[in-house]
């Protein structure tokens, strides 16, 4: 779900970005990229901070009209439209500033800093649109405008900017990673060479972005080094200290690795046989998709990935090699959450989309291969919405049922059509929840998702136990992600009992459960992170030991349970106090409908 928490990382990235923009144009060899211009751009933003906000409109307007009665009969300068879009955005008038920054484009199409203010607009819009389709969009537009931007400077640093920090901090599938870090690699290498101390901030906002794409793009040891040359800059302060961190992190992830491997069967006579082979002839694709195959049967996925790829780069027309690397993909992404999500919150998402690259790679080769079409029509219906292959996963599942397949294969791919039209059906719910809350069919909704009781059996555990038994009555696109904790009743944190998956491993980068979070501080998560529960009756049953592993004492507690949804983004906590002594106690919240029910019961 770390997929929609990019925009919220993007704004951070644009307002320090605009913040820093003047200072970046002292440094003389790039004084042409526009100085005054950046100013003002950054000069519009600050000041939506505060102010009288109808004083602010008035002379916005009067502006405008001055703007507009000096150019009326004539052609405008870049800097006049300039001005224009910035009185635009202030009346919060982001299309018309985009078309007036589209109009200048048109007028001025050599002028690098044009094609920037418009990427700049358009990437502001992007925080405001709904529909993943459309902000993607919207994001692939600004792109152009920058990429333009910079194909007419290469040294226009506003451009850099933006286009650096905006694809470091987007999911890596969209595919701008390589031209963030190439910005940041330029921008790091420029202001390394400036001796202007105000250039400080921004080298170091450079660094740690550029640390962060390469630790994206899997090169560890170039984030390290990115990461200690911030160090090098500015010790002993906050910066130095979250490089400090990152490092660290990156150690703690090699080290898991490298325990991983230690965990994998030696390779097999087969394996050994045709890694020897390859040594001799290391472009022998036959021998490579061989050992391809090899590493999947004993589940060496990714070995088998990176042997499969080089087979595909040196031959793209074999039918049979994408299809064993979508094969491989997949079941990477099927092994569950694991420290990799921390490194990279995208990291399955990821996985996701390079799987339906692969089947469209191989189904422009072999058409009419209706194994491919089955393999693309489960992944395309099975896959999250933001995928976007639903209605395509259906087509290719029609196309299946309509040869002549076994009846087993039949049979599956009349359930994926199945699963695939009860999302549809699912979507519309969702539209309900979303924006009607309050209406007789969101009720409805509700009722027809109300799940049924859950029993367990108590006598194999042994007493004294508190039995957390809470419902989560509404279904996503995507399972919740879900908290449930215990704290004291002055609001010190004792034990988490539950965490979804994914906000378990990403633990601070995600933004899902800010009270778990809070409270949590992420102690003990590693033992108590499991996959993401969804729709239906949920039971706990603690221990009532605290993190520490000590019984903790009579007293008064609160057991919390937080949830939160996408992309619908509702969102709902319910907390129960209960007191732990001599003897049994029970408590009941009935609350809203993401959880309607918690029941909290103390057996001494």
């Amino acid at each position: 779900m770390k997929d929609v928490v990019f925009v919220d990382i993007t704004l951070i990235i644009i307002y320090n970005a605009i913040k820093q923009l003047y200072f970046i144009c002292v440094i003389c060899d790039f004084i042409r990229a526009c100085p005054v211009n950046c100013q003002m751009y950054g000069v519009i933003i600050l000041r939506s901070k505060g102010g009288n906000k109808m004083k602010k409109s008035v002379l916005c307007l009067i502006t405008l009209v001055m703007i507009m009665s000096i150019t009326i009969s004539q052609g405008k300068t870049l800097d006049e439209y300039i001005k224009e879009a910035e009185t635009y955005q202030e009346l919060n008038n982001l299309d018309q500033a985009i078309n007036t920054m589209e109009q200048a484009v048109k007028e001025h199409p050599n002028n690098s800093m044009a094609y920037t203010q418009l990427g700049i607009y358009i990437s502001i819009q992007v925080q405001r649109i709904k529909g993943f389709t459309k902000v993607f969009k919207a994001i692939e537009q600004a792109f152009i405008m920058w990429d333009k931007a910079i194909s007419l400077d290469p040294n226009n640093f506003t451009a850099r900017f933006f286009r650096g920090g905006w694809a470091i901090n987007i999911p890596k599938f969209i595919g701008q990673l390589e031209k963030g870090i190439e910005d940041m690699e330029f921008l790091t290498r420029v202001l390394e060479q400036s001796s202007d101390p105000e250039v400080i901030e921004q080298l170091v906002n450079a660094y740690d972005l550029l640390g962060q794409g390469y630790q994206k793009q899997g090169e560890f040891q170039k984030a390290k080094i990115s990461y200690e040359k911030l160090i090098a800059v500015v010790p002993d302060t906050k910066y130095a200290d979250k490089a400090k961190e990152n490092i660290n992190k990156i150690v703690l992830f090699e080290e898991w690795q490298s325990e991983r491997e230690k965990t994998k069967e030696p390779d097999s006579p087969a394996i050994i046989e045709l890694k020897e082979k390859l040594k001799k002839e290391p472009d022998n694709i036959s021998l490579l998709i061989a050992l391809g195959k090899e590493y999947f049967d004993v589940e060496n996925y990714e070995a088998a990935e990176k042997v499969l790829k080089k087979a595909i780069s040196l031959d793209s027309l074999n039918v049979n090699t994408f299809k064993l690397l979508a094969l491989c993909l997949g079941q990477i992404g099927e092994q569950g959450y694991d420290p990799r999500i921390y490194m990279d919150t995208d990291f399955r998402t990821n996985l996701v989309f390079e799987a339906m690259k692969v089947l469209d790679k191989a189904i422009a080769l072999a058409p009419d291969d209706i194994e491919l079409r089955f393999m693309r029509g489960a992944m395309g219906v099975s896959f999250p919405f933001f995928i976007g292959r639903l209605d395509q996963g259906i087509d290719d599942l029609n196309l299946v049922i309509a040869s002549d397949v076994p009846d087993s294969t039949m049979a599956e791919a009349l359930y994926w059509i199945g699963f695939a039209y009860q999302k549809k059906a699912r979507t519309h719910w969702i539209e309900i929840v979303s924006q009607y809350s309050g209406s007789k069919a969101c009720q409805y909704v509700f009722n027809e998702l109300a799940p049924g009781v859950k029993r367990i059996d108590l006598s194999k555990y042994k007493t004294p136990i508190l039995v957390i038994d809470f419902i989560l009555g509404f279904r996503d696109e995507l399972a919740p992600q879900t908290a449930v904790w215990v704290e004291k009743k002055s609001g010190k944190f004792i034990k988490t009992i539950y965490v979804s998956g994914f906000s378990g491993y990403a633990k601070e980068k995600q933004v899902n459960l800010p009270m778990w979070t809070n409270s949590s501080k992420f102690a003990d998560v590693d033992g108590v992170t499991s996959a993401s529960i969804d729709l239906g009756h949920h039971i706990y049953v603690w221990d009532l030991k605290d993190t520490s592993g000590k019984k903790v004492k009579s007293g008064e507690y609160i057991v919390k349970v937080e949830t939160a949804y996408w992309p619908s983004m509702q969102y709902q906590r319910v907390e129960a106090p209960i007191k732990i002594g001599k003897k049994e106690r029970r408590v009941v919240v009935e609350e809203e409908n993401l959880i309607p029910y918690l029941e909290v019961k103390y057996i001494p």
